[in-house]
């Protein structure tokens, strides 16, 4: 156990998110002449470690010949307050050493509400948060995810940014630094410039294709599942069954993001989960993709999964699945081994929902409600959202008249979110509705929904989503924004309790910048996100 960790240990309130030590987790190299890398996701542990992409580039990397990798997330608050009162630099997870000794500190970025996270990561590690202040001694701060799309408003504090899936060029990155050891910072990141797939602020010029795994089937999958010590936000084994989504819905960023399709054959599947259920022994698998019915073999899929694995009492279960797409006799076959829930994304109004892309009508979805009820679920849970473009005052009501129709046959438990214009989709150049508007819908909502008994309501915050506007469609100005509202004291920004729009207002009215150019419909002028090509 390393000494910050041993003075700590008793005055945090969940140690075991710093321990490492988990079952599976690999043991730290010392002197090999390997690469060395520490990986960050910034969020807690318990979000961190229920990201598949991280686990995807820690194995991938610690079975490589050129590197080994180490792991660290975004500290509580109690930690926080420890690190910085004695002075004290971030760490990693399995050997305790600080984030700033690793040749390269990735993280994996997948909510512009973690932007300030990242930041805050940089500076407890010790390291110059700004790009341009780093010397040689600073390790290469490379920064992928499906946020870096648009890495302009990132671009002040990262040196490299992958754009696409990273399970290939992860390896390229590392064998330039392996071939560079010892030259010069900036010859590693002019070298860096040229692979395929990366942006480098000041050094790319031209348009950035986004990177593919062309040979999905048979791509790396860490088998050598790490069972954490304390309990995550998706404690079982995550199985990335498809990538990509073959529908069209307007206002989805994931189409663009992860086409095209791409399958894993239900041989490879069961391959990988026998593998990954004796590295853990974990009781629950999970079938992921944008959505699993979608998958053309996705019963061969769960047939052969129940068929290995009923006896052993692993459930099998589906994060996303498309109403239009769903089979009740799939679901009869995984609640033959433990019932699971059922949650479907009807979005808005029928009317709408057709204007978006989504095929299903509303008859549709009650007459899945009630085969649900005859299946013996008690409960569904919707997805909606509030302020599509051309979205009535009648798409709301109609939406109201649906719960409360369903209602009549299960308990329904609905989220509503906000809708957020999003790079690369044919919706990217929409506003972003008013507040008056978010308020004038969600009260028409409540109004008319929260004495139904049978009716759970959630509401995801209409300043959050305006945040998430103006970080995803922002430009190099806006790193100048992040960091002043990091100054203020912004981070953990995913967590309600800790969120503060004014940090964001005072930055931009700081520096001078009007916050509803972003929020505000673009017109017709350039896209500074075109240079990326998804």
């Amino acid at each position: 156990m390393n000494k910050i960790l041993t003075k700590i240990i008793r005055q945090v309130q969940n140690p075991a998110r710093y321990l490492g030590k988990e079952i599976n987790a690999y043991q730290p190299e010392s002197d090999t002449g390997k690469v060395t890398v520490a990986l960050g996701y910034p969020d807690i542990y318990e979000v961190g470690m229920s990201s598949l992409g991280v686990r995807i580039l820690y194995g991938l990397l610690n079975e490589s010949k050129d590197a080994c990798c180490e792991r660290f997330f975004a500290p509580a608050g109690d930690l926080e307050e420890l690190l910085r009162k004695n002075q004290w630099p971030l760490f990693t997870l399995e050997s305790g050493k600080p984030v700033a000794d690793f040749e390269i500190v990735a993280f994996s970025l997948s909510s512009e509400l973690n932007y300030t996270n990242l930041v805050n990561l940089l500076d407890l590690a010790k390291i110059p948060v700004l790009s341009a202040d780093r010397g040689e001694e600073d390790p290469l701060v490379v920064i992928g995810g499906s946020c870096t799309v648009n890495p302009f408003p990132l671009s002040g504090f990262g040196d490299v940014f992958v754009i696409g899936e990273g399970e290939e060029v992860i390896t390229e990155i590392v064998q330039v630094c392996k071939n560079l050891k010892g030259r010069p910072r900036l010859e590693k990141i002019e070298a860096l410039a040229k692979i395929p797939g990366l942006y480098v602020p000041g050094a790319t010029t031209g348009e950035v294709r986004r990177r593919i795994i062309t040979d999905f089937n048979n791509c790396y999958f860490p088998v050598r599942w790490l069972v954490p010590l304390t309990e995550i936000v998706h404690d079982r084994i995550t199985l990335e069954i498809m990538r990509g989504c073959p529908q069209s819905c307007r206002f989805c960023a994931a189409r663009s993001l992860w086409h095209p399709v791409r399958c894993r054959c239900p041989e490879r599947v069961m391959e990988i989960a026998r593998q990954a259920y004796r590295w853990s022994g974990y009781e629950e698998i999970s079938l992921l993709s944008l959505s699993s019915g979608d998958h053309p073999r996705i019963d061969t899929i769960v047939e052969g999964l129940i068929k290995e694995f009923a006896a052993k009492r692993v459930a099998i279960s589906f994060p996303s699945l498309r109403a239009d797409t769903f089979s009740f006799e799939l679901a009869r076959s995984i609640k033959q081994i433990r019932k699971t829930g059922l949650t479907f994304a009807p979005e808005t109004s029928q009317r709408l929902r057709q204007d978006m892309g989504k095929k299903i009508s509303d008859g549709e979805i009650i007459n899945l409600t009630e085969k649900a009820k005859q299946a013996n679920w008690r409960q569904i849970k919707l997805y909606f959202m509030i302020g599509l473009p051309g979205e009535k005052e009648t798409d709301i009501q109609d939406i109201v008249k649906l719960v409360q129709e369903l209602s009549r046959i299960l308990t329904v438990n609905v989220a509503f979110n906000t809708f957020v214009p999003k790079c690369h989709t044919p919706l990217e150049r929409e506003a972003l509705c008013s507040y008056e508007e978010f308020l004038a819908r969600t009260n028409y909502i409540k109004k008319h929904l929260e004495t139904n008994q049978r009716v759970k309501l959630s509401f995801h915050p209409y300043r959050m989503s305006q945040v998430e506007t103006f970080l995803g469609r922002g430009d190099e100005k806006l790193s100048r924004v992040i960091l002043n509202a990091w100054r203020q004291g912004a981070r953990m920004e995913n967590w309600s309790e800790h969120f503060s729009f004014s940090f964001w207002e005072n930055a931009f009215l700081q520096h001078g910048i009007n916050l509803g150019q972003y929020c505000g419909r673009l017109e017709n002028q350039a896209l500074i996100w075109h240079q990326i090509k998804v």
